[in-house]
């Protein structure tokens, strides 16, 4: 046998009923007796010079990702011992926070035993909307999630009017949808 130990060979007298077995190593698994007999462990009653060779397969095992908000790659099936690479790619908008067994690095490689499931966990992004303003009061600055809309509204002081935004908008209140940090600054001006 190869991958693999069996017991039960030697000399025995004609018509002797023995037992033989096929224990494959780890990692591996029993397949079939050269005679087609696909028992690990078997009796056969000897009748003549027999030679049986035991056949073992590598396992293959599964690698399973769960999860939402983003796509692992490197999923699939391997064989005993191989080393599989699996990366956490963040749906826009989140990034990778962590495996269901705690590692943090959104890349990772584990030597494949046994099947095994794991679950990516993905957090939404949180911006920052910073306003500035003078001669005029601001509001909806603070922190949104991405894709998010943020009222915002400059109110001129007294004595002044809304000219416009630092990115050239000119309404002065108005609805941003938050995808990234952002500042802008309202601008005023005297009749």
């Amino acid at each position: 046998a190869e991958n693999g130990t069996v017991t039960g060979a030697g000399e025995y007298e004609h018509g002797t009923t023995i037992s033989i077995s096929a224990t494959p190593v780890e990692g591996y698994h029993f397949v079939k007796w050269s005679d087609g007999n696909t028992n690990a462990t078997r009796s056969i009653v000897v009748t003549s010079n027999v030679t049986l060779t035991a056949e073992f397969a590598i396992n293959i095992y599964t690698v399973n990702v769960t999860t939402v908000n983003g796509t692992i790659i490197g999923t699939g099936e391997y064989q005993h011992g191989a080393t599989a690479t699996l990366t956490a790619v963040a749906t826009t908008g989140y990034h990778f926070v962590r495996w269901s067994d705690g590692v943090t690095d959104a890349t990772r490689s584990i030597v494949v035993t046994s099947n095994v499931t794991f679950t990516a966990e993905f957090a939404i992004n949180v911006y920052t909307l910073t306003l500035s303003a003078e001669n005029g009061t601001i509001t909806g600055a603070g922190a949104y999630n991405h894709g998010a809309t943020a009222n915002i509204s400059a109110v001129p002081a007294e004595g002044y009017h809304f000219v416009r935004w630092s990115d050239g908008n000119t309404n002065a209140t108005r609805s941003i949808v938050v995808t990234s940090s952002l500042s802008l600054t309202a601008i005023f001006s005297d009749p």
